[in-house]
């Protein structure tokens, strides 16, 4: 499907990728791991045939077959000229042909619709004909179903009806990121190259995309940091590291593992060669001017610049280290109580949007708590209620002696943009301990070398998330609120993370879309929804089953609900309608109208009946110009007669 051979890549004078191959084949279901900074972004770019003129140069061989086609998802969109497009219909530009034929159907209705048309005229009837060719061709090309496929992808990714009639440039950057998911499914490549499908999702349409996947036809290739969809999805790795990409037959957890014994293994190597260039650099400088020893002197010289040259140093294994968080003082048995909350907001039409309501529930000592609920639920709400950042209805109280840190995106405000990446760490470390720790944290957190010499205020937004969380690790506290801490981390810092907040002996509340992440941390969960805290017990994995259950039963009730409205509907279409009073003078041409639209009516399903087969739009164009042009004349008549009838029975 796509091979690449001795594919070289750099990004100015960083080779990102030198020389190496790799393949992706048929129904391939392959992850692409590695450092941030590694390349795997411009890889996809790359391959997707979106890599910029004047960015990233690249050489070798990038070789796919003629029927291999290729959906790319970015980090990051733009949508430029699509802004005014509606959901749906931005959806359905994944078939341009079909897309066009669409918006001309559309128009074509329009102009049929309007009230001065001259149903006689030669115009309307090529008009009628060129609707049927229109319509004909949008059957047997599929578009129907597809509209309907459109319709379904976006509801799994959690766009309401309303929604899809709404203009792109209405959603949020990240629900825009969803839109383009939905148009790339819908194109169905036969190879998917997704960077970071996840970061806008929330579990609720992370799961349903998950399914959409584990059931995808074709290949895909994905960078993501969320192992648990690496996971499930995956049966291939492509590591890139010392600018080669490696490949390892199986998920995340199958190269994490094999990846740990092979570096073992080249560790021991690694030990043994320089142990033997030791020997032979003293045999060399033992021998190197002794006569009698000098050709052998020489000789292991060669050996010892030759084994140099291959001589391959392992990456450096951060795996080991380690942080625990700076003791404080323990709270109160009761850490925080909330007592009648409401939090509402005021909308641009005026309107309020409750967010939350009447909250009540306590947060015990040692409780490690996620936060959990569809995006817009309320989760950074909630938690800015618990820091005491905002206002809000019903009371907040704290028990004894608690201390709170809180990390949330706006952290980022309180860095000091003429300070160093170390001077904010070191000035931030409670103590001496703390500060041999620094450059360790922040090589963790992924600056290391002369990177923790940059001033705050040239950072990325990322960049400072990042530095904002490595600051929190050096912040006594008894109480820690954590919103979304691993947006910007790749594996390795999340590990860290975790194994610095396994060893947190504080009470712990964490927003996280990342499944690995809470299920290694939490005892409970509160999920938010509809204003309401739902609180679970148990781990994250254990809520997720419970959740799982209770929306299997939600959907089965769901169904059961709709199937007795249904009956109730058509045991009220059978009984028989009442009809008023008739005046006697009129009686005989109310008989004679109301006979004549029974007639029709009847005509005008069969009619109806025809045109909804697909078979239909198979004939000539002339015969099916000739059946729709005979049910418009029904309906025009039925039109008139239901008129008649309502001036006769007054």
């Amino acid at each position: 499907m796509l091979e690449t051979r001795n594919l070289s890549l750099s990004a100015g004078t960083k080779v990102l990728l030198n020389e190496t191959s790799f393949r992706i084949g048929d129904k391939d279901r392959a992850s692409l791991v590695g450092l941030n900074g590694t390349g795997k972004s411009t890889l996809l770019r790359l391959l997707s045939g979106q890599l910029e003129e004047d960015g990233p140069m690249s050489s070798g061989q990038v070789m796919k077959s003629s029927t291999t086609t290729i959906g790319y998802l970015p980090q990051e969109i733009s949508f430029e000229g699509d802004l005014e497009k509606t959901a749906l219909q931005y959806a359905l530009l994944a078939n341009q042909t079909l897309n066009d034929l669409s918006e001309s159907i559309s128009r074509m209705e329009l102009e049929l619709a309007l009230p001065d048309q001259d149903h006689e005229g030669e115009a309307y009837h090529k008009l009628i004909e060129r609707f049927s060719d229109a319509a004909h061709d949008f059957e047997r090309l599929g578009g129907y179903r597809m509209q309907s496929e459109a319709e379904k992808i976006l509801s799994g990714l959690g766009f309401s009806g309303a929604d899809f009639h709404k203009k792109v440039k209405e959603f949020s950057g990240g629900w825009q990121m969803r839109l383009l998911i939905a148009k790339l499914l819908l194109q169905n490549p036969t190879l998917l190259l997704l960077d970071e499908p996840t970061n806008h999702l929330d579990i609720d349409s992370l799961r349903w995309l998950e399914q959409y996947l584990l059931n995808y036809e074709h290949s895909y290739l994905i960078v993501s940091h969320d192992r648990f969809f690496l996971d499930k999805l995956t049966t291939k790795t492509l590591e890139i590291a010392f600018s080669e990409i490696t490949e390892y037959k199986g998920n995340y957890s199958y190269y994490e593992k094999e990846k740990a014994e092979r570096y073992q293994l080249l560790m021991s190597r690694y030990e043994n060669d320089m142990k033997k260039m030791a020997d032979l650099r003293a045999f060399v400088d033992r021998f190197r001017y002794k006569a009698t020893k000098a050709r052998q002197a020489q000789s292991r010289l060669r050996q010892m610049q030759k084994l140099e040259g291959e001589l391959q140093t392992p990456e450096e294994d951060l795996s080991q280290i380690s942080f625990s968080f700076p003791k404080a003082k323990p709270s109160g048995r009761e850490v925080l109580r909330l007592d009648g909350v409401s939090k509402s907001f005021r909308l641009p039409d005026g309107t309020d949007k409750n967010v939350l309501k009447n909250i009540e529930l306590e947060i015990m000592r040692g409780d490690r708590i996620a936060i959990v609920g569809s995006n817009g639920a309320g989760k950074t709400t909630f938690c800015r209620i618990l820091a005491d950042e905002i206002d809000f209805e019903g009371t907040r109280q704290t028990g004894h002696n608690v201390s709170m840190n809180y990390f949330a995106q706006h952290q980022t405000e309180s860095l000091s943009p003429e300070k160093s990446i170390l001077e904010e760490m070191n000035d931030a470390a409670p103590d001496s301990e703390a500060q041999r720790k620094v450059r360790d944290i922040l090589g963790c957190f992924l600056f290391s070398g002369d990177a923790v010499e940059k001033r705050t205020g040239v950072l990325s937004g990322g960049e400072k998330s990042r530095v904002a969380l490595a600051k929190i690790l050096l912040q006594a506290s008894n109480l820690l609120i954590m919103d979304e801490p691993t947006n910007h981390l790749d594996m390795r810092s999340k590990e860290m993370l975790i194994d610095s907040l396994e060893n947190y002996d504080g009470t712990l509340l964490l927003v996280s879309h990342d499944r690995y992440f809470l299920d290694s941390l939490v005892n409970k969960v509160f999920e938010i929804k509809n204003g309401r805290v739902q609180i679970y017990l148990g781990t994250y994995a254990e809520y997720i089953e419970k959740a799982e259950k209770a929306f299997e039963e939600e959907k089965k009730q769901l169904a059961e609900e709709n199937a007795r409205k249904e009956a109730e509907r058509k045991a009220a279409a059978q009984k028989p309608v009442a009809k008023p009073p008739v005046p006697k003078a009129n009686k005989k041409k109310v008989d004679a109208i109301e006979k004549e639209i029974q007639r029709l009516e009847e005509s005008k399903k069969q009619h109806e009946a025809l045109m909804a087969q697909p078979s239909f739009y198979e004939k000539p164009a002339e015969e099916t110009r000739l059946e729709t042009e005979k049910y418009q004349e029904i309906c025009k008549e039925l039109d008139a007669l239901y008129v008649c009838w309502e001036e006769e029975m007054k």
